[in-house]
């Protein structure tokens, strides 16, 4: 499995992004080794109670556009519903989904297909505390 974490400092922000929640072909289901990582990723979230969150679906481009876009914003709402039932205050946490629109990787593999049906996640909280 593909992990990748990348934080990045924006004036007194810091971005944390997380892409490693990998989803079967045509799937929104959560679970397997995913469930550790959102386990971990929600604990990560927990550490920082003023951070806000943002998590985006994605898809490859196999099937329709109009069909993604939906696929996406189901594996978005998945992945809130996991990491919202472990927080005391899941309105820090924004979900949306962008189809196969704007991949991570690329769509003409078969690799960068499996590896865009996924949801990234970013924390965004000040650098200050």
């Amino acid at each position: 499995r593909k992990k990748e974490l990348d934080a990045t400092k924006v004036g007194h922000k810091i971005y944390e992004k997380y892409a490693l929640i990998l989803f079967d072909f045509d799937s929104a289901k959560i679970g397997g080794r995913n469930d550790e990582i959102m386990d971990a990723i929600a604990q990560r979230i927990k550490m920082l109670p003023n951070a806000r969150v943002g998590i985006i679906g994605h898809t490859d481009t196999i099937g329709t556009e109009e069909y993604n876009k939906e696929l996406s914003v189901r594996r978005a709402k998945s992945a809130y519903g996991k990491i919202a039932s472990t927080l005391e205050d899941p309105s820090r946490i924004d979900w949306s989904g962008v189809g196969e629109n704007e991949p991570i990787y690329d769509n003409g593999t078969p690799e960068g297909r499996m590896l865009n049906r996924t949801v990234t996640i970013t924390l965004i909280y000040d650098s200050k505390g």
